[in-house]
């Protein structure tokens, strides 16, 4: 093995399961954010207010299930005749989450809380706590729209640690309800306070004060082992509560001492440092886990314990509520007389680390249990002296009064598996003024789902305004119980009842997630079917409620139809809509539609290298021969203006105007030009001609016509690189005055602070200009003008949604539709225009039209800076001729031009679109650089400082240039789709010109084959009549009545009808062939072979770079695709080097997903040799690039799109969306494209160490599946086993068991000694359809038996084609205490078809048992060793070979303690125990097969969760993830003197992932094989290995930017990913491990000045680094 070896790894997904929760208004003042902690991610959401129509509603969550054990399997299907809990009347406005930002930092998050900061500071902070013992206080900056740090707080000292480390679980966060001080947890019982400044104080100078650090122990209060704490609200000094235990206790210990729990109050002296106990309960169960404060009037602390729930107040306990009948024995005899068993009968035990609640009012809690079940708590009493606590289940399954009831339909909206949650204070306006008594929760869940939750108590509104919370203790026995007896128990339940009947709930919104994670595996998508389009499969949740998890990192669309159009290849496609005209009462008048999204698609035109072509679209696509469309030539683009009454076509030559019927309307001629690229957006048409000059045309409605408009003179002078239209439907972008006036109080806070405040008649005056107080956002008085149209015949524009309500105006008619949630294009009267200009000196100028007025501009666009911030406007010398620059600044200009042309990278095209919703930061840029990059910028509203300031310095009626410049900004969107290649433009030209030569050769080849085909048809008929004329003459010579003139004249007649047969030359499949030739007879055909044509394509090497730009001008066609309904969605798709989609959601955050269309190769390209790679022919080029995308709309095909692939294939495609994504259907608006679906049955888990296995043979999923079931002890004595078994036997009719049998132990009677046993899952083996996810087969496991282990295994098979199959192999372990020995079995299952049942194809494929054994061990561990068997039993492990159906073991290893994982690799087995580290085995077959080992860990004490190997070239490497989410890279090194021989593995580095590894997952390349690491939180990180010399160049980059680029929160990278130091081992390993998760974020997203730096400092270029991240990264590309 050669040595070293590098690796490299890097998370390709970000985690997702949310683990804490806090609301603040952290963007703006006033703003209601939700700030949410996803392992080391970090995002920020914006509560708002949307309209919501009635028929956008998802259908409801309830669900159908039939029994597993039924014939038929169901996928939950939606009732469609229910109505959504959450739904409302139309239009009204309901809250929804809109994603503001999203930052990955180098630490994972433990804990965050919100610093109030009051109202006169605005905005709040952020306060986040880090292992090992670190907060930071970042706060939002607005400039820039990122994240700024403000302090940061360190306490890893030695002094503290008292030789105890921080395993995470202290790193506890609490803040002041008032905002004076936090309070972190840190090592034990230590309080680290952090004092703030006082809220609103504008005089500090920073909002903190000095930390402190106290000791619960040695501060003279005594306090030990703290569990947890709280701050409590109505104090004058920062108060806290306390929950810990003196005495440590446990379960064995109960009979001793139970109550061993305190409740302690303490006050903080934030001026002297110190702590002072106010008072405390004691004697308090020894299982309390956590507490919640009660606010006013109520006030105290709520104590949960698994089986209790105790209120403490003023140091005194007022009532203990017992959950369960067990729950007596836990509590002390001095606590007998608080004791209420009014819920003893619900049976509950809680798991208070893991459930979660929250308070509805002053004496309401809503508790989210373990289970997902949801319960409600309501204090009853009298002031603080509560008496009793009842609870009442509103959601969930009650699984321990319902055992038998587990597989229930039941999915509750609100029944989730908790992990945190916060409540929102959000501001109702009028349109939701029916919301304002509701209190609005967020629910972070670990099974997938985090819910928004609006509850609403409908008593709250009946009731009296005297009437107080505080309810006294008759008045609440009154109303919860009525006057009845206590024995009347029917009275208490049906008054429960109609108390907790009383609360609603409403699921307004909801964050798909992807973890917890139990278990994951990779397979093939069963969508596409392709190898290479993998799918990650993953199993996440509990057993108590679990889900799988379906993601793929390419969108991969449903292809509806595809197909070849005739003729040569295409290189462009469009569709257009067009409305037809109709005379009504002498006005031309175009149809009337409800609206635009209805209207399907008229015409579609396809673009070739030398014509075009016209089809009807629909349906059916109709090519029409005679319209007013130009076909002689390539088509540039096609659009529609004049309120889709007119489409316009740009040629090369010129353009065409035409109406619905394909007229030709108004043609335009380009004088000595040729047109490259162009854009239409009505009414504007830009052309951009080969001279480089600029064109734009505006269509007049006034005459139905396009005329050209005057524009700029740098417009003509070649200098504009790139250039696009913008309509401003929304009215979003604002100017500067505007910003003043709406942020009037703002500005004037500010100048009061520095004691220049303007008086509000100033700001009257200013506005005063009635031109601009009836101006709309943006809107030039004289395009609101000009949009004011006449009746004129082709005028339909104003016409054409007008339903008689002429009274109102045009902005009232805008309005309306707005209200009534029209869709944008309905919405077009009076929308600004705006063109978008790139000049050659990098600068992005936005012009108003359609004076071309220059209102914003930006310097150095090609830099793709984080921020593109405005500068200021000099109109002057934009309208002024651009050369009359001086010549330093051109020379400049040219040397920037010059500089981006020799790197490859410059900026090929730009867009400017609305994408969803009706705001700002809704507004997105598009940048597309030369080399495929994709850049994505967010808008946002900002106005410039030295605006503000000089109007705050000006005079009230002082005109500013910078007036009616737009307050905007834009920040750049992370995304992590990488696609670099500078040469992609050369070498798309050499594959379309190869594909033009292999079509002339086809055509020739066919024109040749016709003519053989009329040879051969012409010698055959001749023949024929050759035959003829021996028959007639052999019937002449025997009847002897022939003569010689009959026989010349029947010779002279065959001739004459010779002479008279015409022949077709078309074969039948030649659909290419010209018409002319095709029509003339046989004999004009000629004789010799055809020659091939004068106008071949050249060779690639004939073909210079000059000639292939003006033959194939990729860099000139528009790769910005529009589509304003892409399956629900609004989206950009972008093609080239690597197709993009560019869409939002309903979060309102631009995701960025690759998109992948499978791509096959015409029969006109295909060469005569078979099995030729089209890509090494160089015919298609890898990455799948599309050359062009439509718009597609029809009954068909709804909301789609037709795609153009490079092999010139048509393919008309959808996105697979479903209503309600949460439950099956495929969330786009997420990190990767996903699909959440509840596994097996109603409460179907996941097993915690099975998972999910794929089968590749029948392309189906295998899950081990679980449910919930009450756990016994089972029956010691064997002799009365023996006696309830003969019983049993017997009562049965079976054979009774023989004397002196031994019964075992999972086959014996349970001992109930409990009402309350504990739950464990019961297994199942569950066959799941690759295409729905549904469960088809079910194999059900015996009680108590655990699944351990499943894989699919390739195992040799004699009846099988090829001498192996694939086979899912299952090791299982019965689980009956720690006293009763183990035992397990190993399942072989095969996955057979079968006649489906009627109307289900799906269930064509059942599970076939072929064998299964019961061993003397758990099989903790299986896997594949040269096609045999490799199973764990107990602490050995067996190579069995698989023959005849049967299992033969022919060797064995002796391992250590307990093997999880045993990975084959040829002839090599790695092998991974729990507690004994790595092992490397070889296997030898040859003679007596054996096991031996060749090296092992040199400690030998890793806790090995899983393991495989890495391969670079000849180059082996060993990975190992241990249970603390560690990976750990070792070698095996015989030669080295540091091994022994090889005994000992070589370390050769160490990485931290801060979250336990669940599943590794190789992938093989053709020379790198690349392991998936999906972790607990569900993230996925990538790891392969390198070569030396990328290694050492990125490493060293790499280095520079950890200490150039800033990390946020102060966090330090290295640290981050380093193992900590009590998890090392004694030698210190080397660095051999490349982070790329700060180096591939720069590249990939950063400027590209910061590259440049980074690359020039190392001594390389950035181009040179980017080629290598690229090739690193191009194996991951295959999902």
């Amino acid at each position: 093995m050669r040595d070293p070896v590098y690796t490299y790894c890097r998370e390709i997904l970000p985690p997702s399961v949310v683990e804490h929760a806090t609301s603040l208004s952290f963007t703006r003042p006033g703003a209601c954010n939700l700030a949410l902690a996803r392992g080391n991610l970090l995002e920020v959401y914006e509560v708002g207010l949307v309209m919501k129509k009635s028929d956008d509603e998802v259908p409801s969550a309830e669900y159908e299930y039939r029994d597993a054990g039924a014939e038929e399997f169901d996928l939950p299907m939606i009732r469609e005749d229910q109505t959504a809990p959450g739904q409302r009347s139309k239009n009204t406005k309901q809250p929804q989450l809109h994603l503001i930002g999203r930052w990955s930092l180098h630490g994972k998050i433990m804990d965050l809380r919100a610093v109030q900061r009051g109202k006169a500071q605005g905005v709040d902070r952020l306060l986040l706590s880090f292992a090992e013992a670190k907060m930071s206080l970042v706060a939002f900056d607005a400039d820039t729209q990122s994240i700024a740090t403000e302090s940061i707080h360190y306490y890893e000292h030695d002094a503290l640690k008292q030789r105890t480390f921080n395993d995470g679980q202290t790193c506890d966060l609490r803040t002041d309800p008032e905002g004076r001080c936090a309070a972190l947890r840190l090592y034990d019982d230590q309080l680290a306070v952090l004092p703030f400044a006082a809220p609103g104080d504008l005089t500090a100078a920073k909002p903190y004060a000095d930390s402190f650090v106290v000791n619960l122990r040695d501060a003279g209060i005594g306090v030990r082992n703290v569990r947890d704490f709280v701050f409590l609200s109505g104090y004058l000094e920062p108060t806290l509560a306390l929950l810990h235990e003196q005495d440590p206790t446990w379960p064995g210990r109960a009979e001793e001492a139970v109550d061993t729990c305190s409740v302690t109050i303490v006050s903080l002296d934030l001026g002297r440092n110190s702590v002072s106990i106010l008072n405390a309960a004691s004697k308090l169960s020894y299982d309390c886990r956590t507490l919640l404060p009660v606010p006013e009037p109520v006030g105290g602390v709520m104590v949960f314990a698994s089986s209790s729930i105790t209120h403490v107040a003023n140091g005194a306990i007022s009532c203990i509520s017992l959950l369960n009948h067990a729950a007596k024995h836990g509590i002390g005899a001095s606590m007998q007389n608080y004791l209420d068993e009014t819920n003893v009968d619900l049976e509950l035990v809680l798991d208070p680390c893991g459930s979660v609640c929250t308070l509805v009012g002053s004496n309401t809690v809503v508790l989210w249990t373990q289970y997902g079940s949801v319960f409600l708590l309501r204090l009853a009493g009298n002031g603080r002296l509560i008496k009793r606590i009842v609870a009442k289940q509103i959601a969930g399954t009650d699984i321990r009064k319902n055992p038998h009831e587990l597989t229930a339909p039941v999915w509750d909206d609100i029944s989730i598996l908790p992990s945190c949650a916060t409540e929102l204070h959000l501001v109702y306006d009028d349109d939701s003024a029916h919301l304002s008594d509701e209190q609005l929760f967020f629910i972070g869940g670990r099974s997938g789902r985090s819910l928004l939750v609006g509850v609403r108590d409908a008593n709250t509104l009946d009731r009296p305004s005297g009437d107080s919370d505080n309810i006294a203790e008759d008045d609440i026995e009154a109303e919860l119980y009525g006057d009845a007896p206590p024995s009347s128990t029917t009275n208490k339940s049906s008054e429960r009842e109609e108390w907790a009947a009383s609360y609603t709930t409403t699921v307004y919104d909801e964050i798909v997630g992807t973890g917890t994670v139990v278990g994951m595996d990779i397979g093939v998508s069963a969508a596409s079917g392709a190898a290479e389009n993998l799918e990650m499969v993953s199993c996440m949740g509990n057993e108590w409620r679990g889900s799988l998890c379906i993601q793929q990192r390419h969108i991969q669309p449903e292809i509806v139809a595809s197909f070849d159009l005739p003729g040569s290849p295409v290189r462009g496609v469009w569709t257009v809509r067009c409305l037809r005209e109709y005379n009504i009462g002498g006005v031309m008048q175009a149809a009337d539609l409800a609206s635009l999204a209805d209207l399907s698609d008229t015409f579609m035109v396809v673009s070739r290298d030398a014509s075009t072509s016209v089809f009807a679209a629909g349906d059916e696509l109709q090519e029409l021969e005679r319209t007013g469309f130009y076909i002689n030539g390539p088509t540039i683009d096609v659009g529609e203006i004049l309120g889709y009454t007119r489409v316009v076509q740009v040629h090369t030559h010129g353009l065409r105007v035409v109406n619905a019927s394909g007229r030709e309307v108004q043609s335009i001629g380009f004088d000595q030009d040729q047109a490259v690229i162009a854009e239409i957006s009505d009414p504007y048409l830009l052309v951009r001609m080969c001279s480089g000059k600029t064109v734009v045309f505006e269509a007049s409605s006034d005459s139905g016509r396009l005329r050209e408009a005057a524009v700029p003179s740098y417009f003509e002078g070649g200098q504009v690189v790139a250039a696009s239209l913008f309509e401003d439907m929304h009215h979003v972008l604002g100017t500067n005055r505007e910003w003043a006036e709406r942020n009037k109080d703002t500005l004037n806070d500010q100048a009061r602070a520095s004691g220049e405040a303007m008086h509000d008649g100033d700001f009257d005056n200013l506005y005063a200009d009635a031109t601009v107080k009836k101006r709309k956002r943006g809107v030039d008085p004289t395009v609101a003008q000009r949009q004011s149209r006449r009746k004129h015949p082709d005028d339909v524009f104003d016409d054409l949604y007008d339903e008689g309500d002429s009274d109102k105006s045009d902005e009232e008619e805008t309005e309306d539709a707005k209200d009534e949630g029209a869709r944008p294009e309905d919405v077009r009267g009076d929308s600004p225009m705006y063109v978008l200009v790139l000049t050659d000196s990098g600068d992005l100028n936005v012009l108003r039209l359609p004076q071309f007025e220059c209102v914003w501009t930006t310097r150095r666009l090609d830099n793709l800076l984080d921020t593109l911030i405005g500068a200021q406007v000099d109109g002057a010398k934009l309208a002024s001729d651009s050369s009359s620059d001086s010549d330093e600044e051109g020379t400049a200009r040219n040397h920037v031009a010059a500089a981006s042309a020799a790197h490859g990278r410059r900026v090929d095209q730009i867009q400017l679109v609305q994408l969803g919703g009706d705001s700002i930061t809704d507004t997105h840029l598009l940048v597309l650089t030369t080399a495929g990059e994709v850049a994505v910028y967010r808008a946002f509203e900002h106005c410039a400082h030295e605006y503000t300031s000089q109007r705050a310095a000006s005079h009230a009626d002082l005109q500013l240039d910078s007036d009616d410049s737009l307050a905007l900004r834009f920040v750049r969107m992370q995304h992590d789709v990488l696609a670099y290649d500078p040469e992609y433009q050369q070498k798309m030209r050499r594959v379309q010109a190869r594909q033009e030569k292999a079509y002339a050769e086809w055509e020739e080849r066919s024109k040749m084959q016709a003519v053989e085909k009329v040879e051969e048809e012409r010698t055959a008929r001749k023949r024929a009549v050759e035959k003829q004329q021996r028959e007639e003459a052999m019937a002449v010579a025997d009847w002897d009545e022939g003569s010689d003139e009959e026989v010349g004249a029947s010779d002279s007649v065959v001739a004459k009808a010779e002479e008279n047969i015409e022949v077709s030359v078309a074969a039948p499949d030649d659909i290419y062939a010209d018409d002319s030739t095709l029509s003339k007879p046989a004999q004009d055909i000629p004789e010799q072979p055809i020659t091939p044509s004068e106008n071949k394509p050249a060779e690639d090497n004939d073909i210079d770079d000059a000639e292939a730009a003006l033959r194939y001008p990729l860099d000139l066609t528009r790769k910005f695709i529009v589509l304003d309904n892409l399956g629900g969605y609004p989206a950009v798709l972008v093609t080239g080097l690597r197709a993009v989609v560019v869409l939002a959601g309903s979060k309102r955050y631009a995701r960025v997903h690759p998109i992948r269309v499978p791509v096959k190769l015409p029969p006109s390209l295909q060469p005569l040799e078979k099995g030729f790679d089209a890509e090494a022919s160089g015919l298609l080029m890898p990455g799948r690039p599309l050359v062009g995308v439509a718009r597609f709309h029809s009954r068909a095909c709804a909301n789609g799109i037709v795609v153009l692939t490079q092999s010139g294939t048509l393919v008309v495609a959808r996105l697979p969306v479903s209503a309600q994504t949460a439950r099956g259907g495929i969330e786009f608006d997420s990190a990767w494209p996903v699909r959440c679906i509840p596994a097996g049955t109603a409460h179907g888990g996941i097993s915690t160490q099975g998972g999910v296995a794929f089968h590749a043979g029948s392309k189906s999923y295998v899950a081990a599946t679980s449910s919930p079931e009450p756990f016994y002890i089972r029956e010691p004595n064997p002799d009365i086993a023996f006696r309830q078994a003969t019983e049993a036997a017997e009562a049965a009719g079976k054979p009774v068991p023989a004397p002196r049998t031994v019964i075992p132990e999972y086959q014996r009677h349970d001992l109930r000694t409990t009402s309350v046993p504990p739950l464990v899952p019961r297994f199942s083996i569950d066959l799941l359809s690759p295409e729905t996810f549904e469960t088809v087969d079910s194999y059900m496991l015996d009680v108590h038996e655990h699944v351990a282990a499943m894989q699919t295994l390739e195992l040799e098979s004699a009846q099988a084609e090829g001498g192996s199959r694939a086979l899912v192999c299952v090791g299982t372990g019965f689980v009956l205490g720690e006293d009763v020995m183990s035992r397990g079995r190993i399942y072989v299952f095969d996955i057979v078809d079968v006649v489906p049942l009627p109307g289900r194809p799906q269930t064509n494929r059942k599970l076939k048992l072929l064998y299964t054994e019961e061993v003397h061990g758990v099989v903790s561990a299986v896997g594949e060793l040269r096609g045999n068997l490799v199973m764990s039993e107990g602490s050995k492990l067996y190579v069995r070979s698989f023959a005849n159906d049967t299992l033969t073991s022919f060797a064995f290893l002796d391992c250590h303690t307990w093997v999880r994982s045993a990975v084959g690799l040829r002839n090599f087995l790695l092998v991974g125990d729990v507690a004994n580290g790595l092992s490397f085995v070889g296997f030898q077959e040859e003679g007596p097969a054996r096991l031996h080992v060749l090296g092992r860990d040199s400690h030998a004490c890793l806790p090995i969760e899983c393991a495989d190997f890495l391969v670079l070239g000849q180059q082996l490497q060993l990975l190992a993830a241990d249970s603390h989410g560690h990976l750990h890279l070792f070698v095996y090194a015989p030669r080295d003197v540091h091994s022994f021989g090889g005994q000992r593995l070589l370390r050769r580095g160490e990485f931290s992932l801060r979250s336990r590894v669940v599943s590794l997952r190789r992938i093989i390349g053709s020379s790198r094989h690349v392991c998936l690491a999906m972790t607990f939180d569900g993230s996925v990180h990538a790891v392969s290995m390198v070569p030396e010399k990328t290694y050492k160049r990125l490493q060293r980059i790499n280095g520079q930017l950890a200490k150039a680029v800033p990390p946020i929160a102060g966090l330090n990278p290295r640290e981050y990913r380093a193992v900590p130091l009590h998890r090392r081992q004694n030698q210190a390993p080397k660095r051999t491990v490349l982070d790329a998760d700060l180096l591939v974020p720069v590249y990939t997203n950063g400027s590209v000045v910061r590259q440049k730096e980074a690359a020039q400092r190392d001594g390389t270029t950035a181009d040179r680094v980017l080629k290598d991240i690229v090739e690193t990264e191009s194996v991951f590309g295959i999902f």
